[in-house]
């Protein structure tokens, strides 16, 4: 999160750019404001889902198990689609599986492996929370055009995209 509520100015960068020849002023302020947005998204979404008794981790661990069309994953998968660690993903999984949202039963080829799928409980959970989830998301977008959100969408693609080989590589496919 980026707690900085008080946003430099262009003067402001100006001058730690006299300080600092890298920075580039456009570029920190662009990165400054996608940062705010960013955070704020974050946190009205926080909110919506404590009302429901979840983590942003519980949240998207429901919705990469209702999409899966097997409606199930082993952890290792799991931890790879959240972009976070086995040891995170398990301990998440752990609590949820107590809270009766995910079980985890044997994998049917590999004894060593389990598999984990969302219960009826989970996804009535999740049916709960998805409305409160798009009216956050269409609450932020709504000061912009239909227009304005495809570019926008164009923009933050063109940004995602690795700029090195480096980068290329390490980028899951």
């Amino acid at each position: 999160m980026f707690f900085l509520e008080d946003l430099p100015n262009s003067e402001i960068l100006e001058a730690f750019a006299k300080r600092f020849p890298e920075m580039e002023v456009d570029a920190t302020q662009a990165c400054l404001k996608m940062l705010w947005i960013a955070s704020h998204l974050i946190r009205d979404l926080e909110a919506q889902f404590a009302k429901h008794g979840l983590s942003q981790a519980r949240f998207l661990v429901l919705i990469v198990l209702e999409r899966t069309t097997a409606k199930h994953l082993m952890p290792v998968e799991m931890a790879k689609q959240l972009g976070i660690s086995k040891k995170n993903t398990a301990r998440v999984l752990s609590f949820m599986e107590a809270d009766d949202l995910v079980t985890r039963s044997s994998h049917e080829s590999d004894g060593r492996a389990s598999l984990v799928s969302i219960t009826p409980k989970g996804s009535k959970l999740l049916a709960e929370a998805m409305p409160d989830y798009y009216q956050v998301l269409n609450r932020a977008m709504k000061p912009l055009s239909r227009n304005a959100k495809c570019r926008l969408i164009q923009l933050l693609d063109q940004l995602g995209q690795p700029r090195t080989e480096d980068e290329r590589r390490k980028r899951p496919t």
